[in-house]
């Protein structure tokens, strides 16, 4: 188990060091971020939207906000390998499954940087300011985390097709859309302080991404060496 882990660990920091120089995950999905964010708060903004429709407007434009600028940058995991043609050699030196969760952890630190600027900018453009804050924080983990894992092995399935871009978001969008769907009632929940509504989308994310991470596990194998 710890050979495991500090295996995936070397896959982790070997991708984070690569980031780090080049930039162009980060970039991606900041620049998206920011530029979608500041159009919501320019042409909707806080105040143009009614009382008893803000929990849920403004919990869809987040998550919203977060899927596209996901889109962006997440991707880059797998096709970087493809493109530096480093993909052979770190076949011959890792398993499978040690690359899956090397790569998984790199997405999770993506958007961990991602939510860690968006959700407050989000909040003070937009006066969004959920009643239940332990509710929030875990629909945006749990979100956070199912979107990981969803996009890390879609990235994996396109990384050598010649569209990577259009295939990633054709093949995220259908199994990410029951997703965006509890997780904007969760956070519409949280909005609005209700602990049942938060527990109900937390159970469903929640067995989403342990189904995701099963189909992974088994499935990732296969779609690497192939």
């Amino acid at each position: 188990m710890w050979r495991f882990l500090a295996e995936a660990g070397a896959v982790f920091v070997k991708d984070l060091r690569t980031e780090f120089r080049t930039r162009v995950a980060l970039n991606a999905l900041g620049l998206f971020a920011v530029t979608t964010l500041a159009a919501v708060s320019y042409t909707i903004g806080p105040y143009r939207i009614a009382e008893a429709d803000r929990p849920f407007l403004l919990s869809a434009l987040l998550w919203i906000v977060i899927f596209f600028a996901s889109m962006a940058g997440l991707d880059r995991s797998f096709v970087k390998e493809e493109d530096t043609q480093t993909a052979p050699l770190l076949r011959l030196s890792a398993s499978p499954l040690v690359v899956w969760a090397g790569k998984l952890a790199f997405n999770l630190a993506l958007l961990a940087v991602l939510m860690a600027i968006l959700v407050p900018l989000y909040g003070m453009l937009m006066g969004f300011r959920p009643v239940s804050l332990w509710g929030f924080a875990g629909i945006l983990a749990a979100g956070g985390y199912t979107l990981a894992v969803t996009t890390t092995m879609v990235a994996a399935i396109i990384a050598r097709a010649m569209t990577r871009g259009a295939l990633f978001s054709v093949l995220s969008l259908p199994l990410l859309l029951p997703l965006l769907i509890f997780v904007i009632q969760g956070t519409r929940a949280a909005a609005e302080g209700s602990p049942e509504g938060v527990m109900e989308a937390l159970r469903a994310v929640i067995s989403l991404g342990g189904i995701m991470t099963i189909l992974s596990v088994v499935l990732f194998p296969a779609v690497w060496h192939e």
